[in-house]
């Protein structure tokens, strides 16, 4: 059996008759431009007039009939040719200014539409369709011949995120509003919005891992002599027995050896949508993303200066936002990780229906370092892969004489299972500690709780002056209260102490310092009961 696939030719034919001259009559005006570039007929309702011109030319000649029909004829010629001659000679072009905006950076685009023809252009309206939010650039604006016209857009950057700019359109038409012309821009630009960094308050990592570049050392046994002796202890090997000084004090004394372990930080963000609550800026989510966010430059631009990575299982995206991501993800070293010691892996997440994909920033140190995490982290979207089953399927990932920082709003009952996780990993040599992440603010509850493994009692900070907020766990859970939060927090401190775990709490929202400021004017117009209007010039820090 043949297939035959009908050309363009061959459905032309099969279209109404109507449908065929239409298309005909677009290819006449537009033969020899860009495809970019379309002329096209607004208003053709004045030539239904041009048959009943020579039809009364026909039965009753007349030169007001000739001198119409060329009049109509003269009309529509100079309208086309006027926009036939400003097809090649409009030049626009869009300027992004700055090129890395965080969360509340106000962004800016500089337009110039440039009109290199003889021919006024009365109205040019540029329409676009960037998906930044709060973002609406569309102009109406006029240009006289041979001249430039300029202006500028710009708006807040209220959320994280990659968005979208462009594509755009430019439509024009000639002084008798007869024709139109569209010049369409298809390409369009990714805009990456980093998540805010903020002064962190001080974390309590285990002791022991210092970093790669610090001078203090960590005395423990090893294969190398120096002349750090200590008494023999269970479990030490006699290999590093020192025989002559145990003979001179009657006991066992063994040798140490200095070392300094690599001391890489893996931030492990946990993101799953079942453990999420509140709203926006005081969700657990995004307090979450600023506290891994604010870490990883903490010990990458602070004093310790270690070699800091993240690993993360955020939900896949789809359509350009994928093809976005991609081009994202190679320029800042991210990886999606076919996670070793799990079943599958990464395959396996697909397979168990899941929309999450574990992404990984390998360990580095420097302030580049800094854009490569919060280039990872500022697209993150909730997903469904748990904590627990994030860390097993993440086991290959860390080696011994790291430190896991666990950044997570999991403080319910399965706490218990990604503790056993990182207990897993301390037997490895992994050691870990807990940035948990409460609720917002619940009718209450407006304090933050600090505890800190193996101190014994809960230390009270001074209560923060935040709003009750309601949550979305709230919401969906008439069971919920401020006094639950308080049970499943004392519970996870109860099971981390009991296995050494630092482990810290902050509720969502709280109000963290800006890590980078700057001083910008702004003008304010405001009116005056008379109607007139009178700028002030505003001086503000932002952050």
């Amino acid at each position: 059996m043949v297939t035959v696939t009908p050309t363009n030719k061959d459905r032309s034919t099969g279209l109404p008759l109507r449908q065929r001259l239409r298309q005909a009559f677009a290819q006449l005006l537009n033969r020899n431009l860009p495809a970019s570039r379309r002329i096209e007929l607004s208003n053709g309702w004045p030539l239904y007039f041009l048959p009943l011109l020579l039809f009364m030319q026909l039965l009753g000649p007349s030169p007001v009939w000739i001198a119409l029909l060329v009049s109509l004829l003269i009309v529509y010629g100079v309208g086309y040719a006027w926009l036939r001659t400003q097809v090649p000679h409009i030049v626009f072009e869009r300027r992004r200014e700055g090129s890395m905006l965080v969360v509340g950076d106000a962004f800016q685009e500089r337009f110039l539409l440039q009109n290199d023809s003889s021919l006024p252009l009365h109205w040019l309206e540029f329409a676009d369709s960037s998906r930044l939010p709060g973002y609406n650039p569309r102009q109406v604006v006029s240009c006289g011949p041979g001249s430039t016209y300029q202006w500028r857009a710009e708006a807040q950057c209220g959320q994280r995120g990659v968005f979208r700019l462009g594509p755009h359109v430019l439509r024009t038409g000639d002084p008798f509003g007869l024709f139109s012309l569209e010049i369409e821009e298809a390409q369009s630009e990714t805009l990456l919005v980093y998540p805010r960094v903020a002064l962190m308050p001080a974390l309590d990592l285990p002791k022991g891992n210092l970093s790669g570049r610090d001078r203090r050392r960590k005395a423990y046994s090893g294969t190398e002599r120096a002349p750090v002796v200590r008494a023999y202890r269970p479990g030490d090997s006699l290999r590093h027995v020192h025989w002559p000084t145990s003979a001179r004090q009657g006991e066992l004394i063994v040798t140490e050896v200095e070392t300094e372990p690599s001391g890489d930080l893996w931030i492990v963000l946990d993101v799953n949508r079942r453990v999420q609550s509140g709203r926006a800026a005081t969700s657990t989510l995004e307090t979450a993303i600023v506290l891994a966010a604010s870490a990883a430059a903490e010990y990458l631009a602070g004093g310790e200066r270690r070699s800091v990575g993240l690993l993360t299982a955020p939900a896949r995206q789809s359509g350009w936002e994928s093809d976005a991501l991609a081009g994202a993800s190679a320029a800042s070293g991210l990886e999606e990780l076919a996670a070793e010691g799990g079943e599958g892996g990464a395959d396996q997440v697909r397979a168990d229906g899941s929309d999450s994909h574990l992404v990984a920033v390998p360990p580095l140190p420097g302030k580049g370092q800094v854009w490569r995490i919060l280039a990872a982290l500022a697209p993150v979207q909730a997903g469904d892969l748990s904590l627990d089953n994030m860390l097993h399927r993440s086991r290959g990932v860390f080696n011994a004489g790291q430190t896991v920082l666990v950044v997570t709003s999991d403080v319910g009952f399965e706490g218990a299972d990604w503790a056993a996780e990182l207990l897993h990993l301390r037997r490895g040599g992994v050691s870990s500690s807990v940035l948990a992440v409460t609720p917002p603010a619940l009718p209450g509850s407006f304090e933050t709780v600090e505890r800190v493994a193996g101190s014994g009692d809960a230390e009270s900070q001074e209560p923060l002056p935040l709003e009750p907020v309601p949550s979305q766990a709230e919401e969906s859970d008439p069971l919920l209260t401020p006094a639950l939060f308080d049970d499943n927090q004392e519970q996870l401190a109860e099971i981390l102490t009991r296995y050494e775990i630092p482990v810290q709490f902050m509720a969502a929202g709280t109000a963290l310092t800006p890590a980078l400021t700057y001083r910008r004017t702004r003008t304010v117009l405001r009116s005056t009961p008379s109607g007139g209007v009178v700028a002030h010039k505003i001086e503000e820090d932002v952050g």
